[in-house]
């Protein structure tokens, strides 16, 4: 959501200031040396198209690499877009049924076969903290070949997949799902910087409504309630990462070893140095990991890469 939507919300206006700034930790941060390192943001193109006005969602395509999926928040067309390395939407799918109350994140989850892969869109904001119940689509990566590249369109009928939070209504805008489990969480988004994560396991279930249990309150170092307002989050595809991000920067987890991913949550986390975007609130690894992509709301927007350094290209501390 729009961050100007919000201003009901007490003492949002003393952050409004804080929406430029991309120092996701007060001076007194102190943070563990991180296991890998990122490169500095680098614009991989402009995206100018107007169909994409408000940018909420991103995630890379598995099936089609080079291929980026990401979507507009509250109100817009329920419609996924495919964006290419050169800012064009090659494709857009039409999600029927499907309806856009308030769209926030969208990632990849393992598919029914195995090497296959799944595109989740999570319909889980709720600035009012008034919505009874959350939704996620879920379908098939589709191939985007030469004939559906030249039709322009694909219409898709999700799975429907609806919950409800054990502890009352929230606002949530990121979602990411573990590779290895297909297991999915919820990141909830407050202005007093607390975030709360719900877990949504595999396998999830498409009849009735399914009751999201809080499993873990995520632990910052000392930091800007603005640097830990999540607005995105993902999982890298290996499964031993877990990133956020806030309109202050982000923040990485890692497992030193592929452990249950629940043991990631006790872990500290290190800042992330993301592109200064005025209203970011989308973020993914790459199909291979090897680099993060963030993209803003605003219009025309960029779409930013900072991707990991080489051991010989690392900074010692």
């Amino acid at each position: 959501m729009r961050f100007g939507e919000d201003l009901f919300a007490p003492g949002v206006g003393l952050l409004i200031a804080g929406l430029l700034v991309c120092l996701p930790m007060s001076a007194g941060a102190q943070t563990s040396q991180p296991a890998i390192q990122y490169g500095e943001p680098r614009a991989v193109c402009e995206v100018t198209d107007r169909r994409l006005d408000e940018a909420s969602g991103l995630a890379a395509s598995r099936r089609n690499p080079g291929y980026y999926y990401a979507h507009n928040d509250s109100g817009g067309r329920p419609h996924v877009y495919v964006l290419n390395r050169h800012g064009r939407i090659c494709v857009t799918i039409r999600l029927v049924g499907a309806e856009n109350i308030d769209w926030e994140d969208i990632t990849s989850a393992p598919g029914e076969k195995p090497g296959t892969f799944d595109v989740c869109v999570a319909d889980i904001g709720d600035n009012k903290a008034r919505r009874e119940n959350v939704v996620f689509y879920r379908f098939a990566e589709p191939e985007f070949d030469a004939v559906v590249r030249a039709r322009g369109v694909i219409d898709i009928m999700p799975k429907v997949f609806r919950c409800k939070y054990a502890d009352g209504a929230r606002n949530a805008e990121g979602f990411a799902v573990d590779p290895r489990t297909s297991d999915g969480y919820v990141f909830t988004k407050r202005f007093d910087g607390t975030c709360y994560v719900y877990r949504l396991a595999a396998p999830w279930r498409a009849t009735g409504v399914t009751t999201l249990k809080r499993v873990v309150s995520l632990k910052f170092p000392d930091a800007s309630p603005i640097s830990r307002m999540v607005t995105a989050a993902d999982i890298s595809p290996d499964g031993t990462r877990l990133v956020t991000r806030s309109y202050a920067g982000g923040w990485e987890w890692c497992l030193p070893k592929p452990d249950e991913f629940a043991c990631i949550f006790e872990r500290t986390p290190t800042a992330l140095w993301l592109a200064g975007e005025p209203q970011g609130e989308a973020l993914c690894f790459s199909a291979d990991g090897s680099a993060l992509l963030t993209i803003s709301e605003m219009t025309p927007t960029t779409l930013y890469e900072a991707r990991v350094l080489k051991n010989e290209e690392r900074v010692e501390p």
